[in-house]
C-alpha cells in the first residue's frame, strides 16, 4: 500500500470529482486501461480507473455510488491521504490504437477512456467518441476530449434524449466503417456494445465486476475462468462473448 497525498480536487459536477493524488513512495508508470485500489481510511478499500496520470500525478474520477465514494466526493480534503495499490490489470497497449476507432463510453466508463485519448493523442485523431451520461451535468466530463477527436454525447435527462446504446445503433446504421472498437462502462452497456458490432471489427472491453481484492486473489470478480481484476480489465471482444454467452 502506497501511501497518497491529495493534492487537488475538482468537483464538476453533482456527485462526480476530479481527485489528484501523489504517491509518496515509488509508483509504476500507468496504461490505460489500468487501474488502483483505493483505501479510504474509516472506509474500504475500492477499484478506481485511472482516468490520468503525468508527473508522478494519478486522476480518478469519483461518482457518489455509496458511502466510500460520497466520502471521497463530498468530504474528502485537499492535504488528506489514501492508501493506494496499484497500478493493476491489463491496459490498452500502443499497437492497438491504429487508423479509424470507435469509443464507446457509458457514464463514469468516460473514466479509462479520457486517459487512453490522452496517452495516444496523436494515435486517435480520426475517430470518435459516443458518450452517454444520465445528466447533461454530468456529461461535462467529456469537456477536455473535444479537441482530441470527434465527440457526440447523450444524455437521458432531456426530450428526445436516451443511452450511449441508441447513438452507437445509428452509428453502426451510418454504414461508417471502423478499424476497432474500445467499450467501458456498466456490464449492460458492455454487453450491448460487443452484441452490436461486427465479428470482423478488432473490439476491446474494459470488463467490469465486482472487485474486492484487486490480485485474483478471491475470485469475486469472476465472469466463468477469467479473473477480471487479474486477467482483465482489457479483456478482446471475441473472448468477452463467450465469458457472457
Amino acid at each position: 500500500m502506497i501511501p497518497s497525498k491529495v493534492v487537488r480536487k475538482e468537483v464538476i459536477a453533482k456527485d462526480i470529482a476530479h481527485i489528484y493524488l501523489k504517491p509518496l513512495k515509488e509508483f509504476r508508470e500507468p496504461i490505460p486501461g489500468q487501474f488502483i485500489m483505493v483505501w479510504v481510511p474509516g472506509y474500504e478499500e475500492i477499484p478506481m480507473s485511472i482516468s490520468d496520470y503525468s508527473d508522478n500525478l494519478i486522476r480518478i474520477t469519483v461518482k457518489v455510488r455509496g458511502g466510500t465514494t460520497n466520502y471521497l466526493v463530498n468530504e474528502l480534503s485537499v492535504s488528506d491521504y489514501l492508501g493506494v495499490r496499484g497500478p493493476l490489470g491489463r491496459g490498452i497497449t500502443k499497437d492497438m490504437i491504429y487508423g479509424r476507432g470507435l469509443l464507446v463510453a457509458g457514464g463514469v466508463g468516460i473514466a479509462p477512456i479520457a486517459f487512453t485519448v490522452k496517452s495516444y493523442s496523436e494515435l486517435v485523431r480520426g475517430s470518435k467518441l459516443l458518450a452517454g451520461f444520465a445528466t447533461r451535468d454530468e456529461a461535462v466530463v467529456v469537456n477536455e476530449l473535444l479537441g482530441y477527436l470527434d465527440v457526440e454525447v447523450i444524455t437521458e435527462d432531456v426530450v428526445g434524449g436516451g443511452t450511449v446504446i441508441d447513438l452507437l445503433r445509428k452509428e453502426v446504421g451510418s454504414g461508417v466503417r471502423y478499424d476497432y472498437y474500445i467499450v467501458a462502462g456498466p456490464k449492460a452497456v458492455l454487453d450491448q456494445v460487443v452484441s452490436l458490432m461486427p465479428d470482423w471489427m478488432s473490439g476491446y472491453v474494459l470488463a467490469e465486476s465486482f472487485m474486492k481484492c484487486g490480485i485474483g486473489f478471491c475470485g469475486s470478480c469472476a465472469l466463468k475462468d477469467f479473473i477480471v481484476c487479474r486477467d482483465g480489465t482489457l479483456v478482446d471482444a471475441l473472448t468477452y462473448r463467450r465469458l457472457i454467452s
